[in-house]
């Protein structure tokens, strides 16, 4: 396979949020607070862990701020206003020796997928997008939210750390009228 550069794909929207660290602190906190909450749900079990894991959002305002900078980048994206558009978001941990295998977000209704990093320690796992039997890795960074086609093939290489990786993963779509 030919390696691409992520650049170079406009499939793919880099962004960077400026300031995170207070930010991402917060939702870490609460995040940690949730985890076992009774209403927080897991799916997705492979290789011993769950890949997604759904906090409930009515007891996390926390992230709201988050939710709302990612969903301002997607309506400029997208050509929408504000009124149209909802989000479904879960929580994704990479142990060390965790991978994430290659995988689409294409279930039919979604118009944008997306991740966001919360927590990048050194060596946990680059995102590799596919294109045409081109690849193009990236190294995440915290603070950064990568935008993307729902259908665009996606992995995370294994995390090589001694420590957790932590990031939101994203699918942005059109408020269905029971979403209110």
């Amino acid at each position: 396979m030919n390696t691409a550069s992520l650049h170079e794909k406009q499939d793919v929207h880099h962004f960077h949020l400026d300031g995170h660290e207070e930010l991402n602190s917060r939702i870490r906190r609460a995040y940690t607070r949730l985890r076992e909450h009774p209403d927080t749900l897991k799916s997705h079990l492979f290789h011993g862990r769950y890949e997604n894991i759904y906090p409930p959002r009515a007891e996390f305002p926390e992230i709201e701020p988050l939710l709302e900078w990612i969903l301002g980048n997607s309506r400029d994206l997208l050509g929408l206003n504000g009124d149209e558009t909802g989000i479904a978001f879960w929580f994704n941990e990479m142990q060390p020796g965790d991978k994430t295998t290659l995988h689409t977000h294409n279930d039919g209704d979604e118009l944008l997928s997306g991740v966001y990093y919360l927590e990048v320690p050194e060596a946990s796992g680059d995102i590799i997008f596919h294109f045409s039997g081109e690849t193009a890795p990236f190294t995440p960074a915290a603070g950064d939210l990568f935008l993307f086609s729902p259908a665009l093939p996606h992995e995370v290489a294994e995390n090589r750390s001694h420590a957790m990786r932590l990031s939101v993963a994203f699918n942005i779509g059109i408020r269905r009228a029971d979403d209110a």
